[in-house]
């Protein structure tokens, strides 16, 4: 990996990346090439060092922070490249640095899949491999990067050298978005989501990689530690991707981060001492930083004419407009009537489910129209059935719990909660559509090794 110390480097990736971000306005096919070349850099870069400091599972959050770039740009390697991509940097280090221990439970979790693909039908063969292909490889992701983090070793030094190449295509998006839709350009009428203030794509997967992103800001702040190549560019940062996230007027992506970064939080409150006593001294400096955010989200709602306050109140426009409250206010905006479409689907077959991409026309019952599947969990009972159920009681019930007891560290339980939880929210709002959260769900196994009681939590995660 680059050694982001050195701040001419640090800079000149930087600029490199803004000029990326740029192209997807002005040569909408340069970020994909782009994004071909770095795949392939990282890839030899993984086998010429046989993956050591874990650089393929940074390339990956590297590889998955930039699909959304990719996407906007409208280069078309392939829709689902990010996915791809972020899969095969983790395979690749897989196979180069073999594990000592191997987690067989993302294994079984892969078998409980597999009937369900096998089941899915069209009637040109095509279309069948695109259905499985988009479908599959969410759920790929989520096993591929659990078995490349799952308690794999790394210092918190390393780990913040990793974020903050991670975080540089959080530049190029910045740079991209202005580009599309300036902010003097905007003119909100609505609260309905809105893809034009999202670079003209889909604002709920703008709004999910924006959270991640502060996410990662607000965590190395509260750490004291810095993505950028100072302070003061990473609270600009912060302010930047506040103002873009709020303003696509989708919510899944800040709630999902706002929540995570409570549970972290409370987590440090609860158990460190010394995070108590910093926060008490740093008082005044943490009252600014709410002071500055609070100031971002007015100024934010000042610019949509208050719309975006009417958003996150659940209000509809005509509900603005008239006055007159509706009578089945949809919190969910659609999303409960897919889930009963989903449902249906895995009572009328509950064994197996329907079969990898077949709910969709369970959804057209119960929504309308044809839709793509928006919560993972309603989806996979759909699709596989009594599997898939079990799947989720493994993969988001068993498997965190025990592994958050044998956790000793308050700092290790803060970050494992904070991945986990913005993955498992976003996958409720907005599936695995991104290999966002498939990468971090895997990622929030990794063991933080955090000095004096390293070696007591390894005793406790190995028994």
């Amino acid at each position: 990996m680059f050694n982001l110390n050195n701040k001419i480097l640090f800079f000149s990736l930087i600029a490199l990346h803004v000029f990326v971000g740029a192209l997807g306005e002005y040569a909408p096919s340069w970020p994909g090439y782009f994004y071909l070349a770095v795949f392939i850099y990282f890839a030899f870069d993984v086998v010429r060092f046989n993956d050591s400091h874990s650089r393929a599972g940074f390339y990956a959050l590297y590889l998955m922070g930039f699909e959304i770039v990719y996407r906007i740009s409208g280069t078309s390697i392939s829709y689902e490249t990010g996915k791809y991509f972020s899969l095969l940097i983790l395979l690749v280090g897989l196979i180069v640095n073999k594990r000592k221990e191997f987690p067989w439970v993302f294994l079984l979790l892969l078998l409980l899949l597999l009937p369900s693909v096998f089941l899915a039908d069209d009637p040109d063969p095509t279309r069948i491999r695109k259905i499985i292909l988009f479908n599959i490889s969410g759920p790929l992701s989520l096993i591929l990067s659990g078995l490349y983090f799952f308690k794999r070793r790394i210092s918190f030094d390393l780990f913040f050298k990793g974020l903050r190449f991670a975080f540089l295509p959080a530049f190029s998006l910045v740079v991209l978005l202005s580009l599309k839709s300036g902010l003097s350009e905007l003119h909100f009428t609505g609260v309905d989501s809105s893809s034009a203030a999202s670079g003209g794509f889909g604002a709920n997967q703008v709004s999910t990689l924006i959270g991640w992103f502060i996410l990662m800001l607000l965590l190395a702040r509260i750490r004291g530690k810095i993505l950028t190549p100072f302070v003061g560019l990473d609270w600009g940062m912060i302010g930047i991707l506040f103002i873009r996230g709020l303003i696509t007027f989708s919510r899944g992506g800040i709630m999902s981060m706002f929540l995570a970064i409570v549970a972290a939080l409370v987590i440090l409150w609860t158990t460190r001492r010394d995070f108590r006593h910093n926060v008490m001294r740093k008082m005044p400096y943490i009252l600014l930083g709410l002071v500055f955010i609070s100031g971002v989200v007015l100024y934010t709602n000042h610019l949509t004419n208050n719309f975006l306050l009417y958003r996150y109140e659940g209000k509809r426009t005509s509900e603005i407009t008239t006055g007159i409250a509706p009578r089945d206010r949809d919190y969910l905006t659609g999303r409960g009537d897919i889930m009963k479409g989903d449902i249906a689907a895995f009572k009328t077959y509950p064994i197996l489910g329907v079969g990898t991409g077949m709910a969709v026309k369970w959804h057209s019952i119960y929504f309308g129209h044809d839709a793509a599947a928006h919560t993972e969990y309603s989806r996979l009972l759909s699709e596989s059935g009594v599997l898939g159920l079990i799947y989720i009681l493994i993969a988001f019930i068993v498997l965190p719990l025990w592994y958050f007891h044998r956790l000793f560290s308050g700092w290790s339980k803060a970050f494992f909660a904070a991945f986990l939880l913005i993955s498992m929210f976003t996958m409720f709002h907005a599936a695995m559509r991104l290999a966002m959260p498939g990468i971090v769900y895997g990622l929030s196994f990794l063991i933080l090794k955090e000095e004096r009681r390293e070696g007591l939590e390894k005793k406790r995660i190995k028994d």
